[in-house]
């Protein structure tokens, strides 16, 4: 087991705003959460990501890097240090 502080969890909602193709964005970042190697869990309005803390935080600049250049959106994220994970 990781020492606690070296591990994430997250809940990410991706809402992209003014835009057609709204579900295509956020397939498009359900699709980097993907290929994060994180492990994850798509919901209906949110992802739950879990992993190495520098992971996670890459990831979501990842998401914002990408997405900020095809659409305006809004990321909610909910972070924790505690998960209580064998990772």
């Amino acid at each position: 087991m990781r020492p606690l502080g070296q591990i994430a969890a997250c809940e990410i909602s991706f809402l992209p705003l003014e835009s057609s193709s709204g579900n295509d964005h956020v397939s498009g970042a359900i699709e980097l959460i993907k290929r994060s190697g994180l492990e994850h869990h798509a919901g209906p309005m949110s992802t739950f990501v879990r992993g190495d803390k520098d992971k996670v935080f890459q990831l979501l600049k990842e998401i914002y890097t990408d997405m900020d250049e095809k659409c305006s959106f809004v990321i909610a994220v909910k972070i924790s240090n505690i998960c209580g994970c064998n990772i």
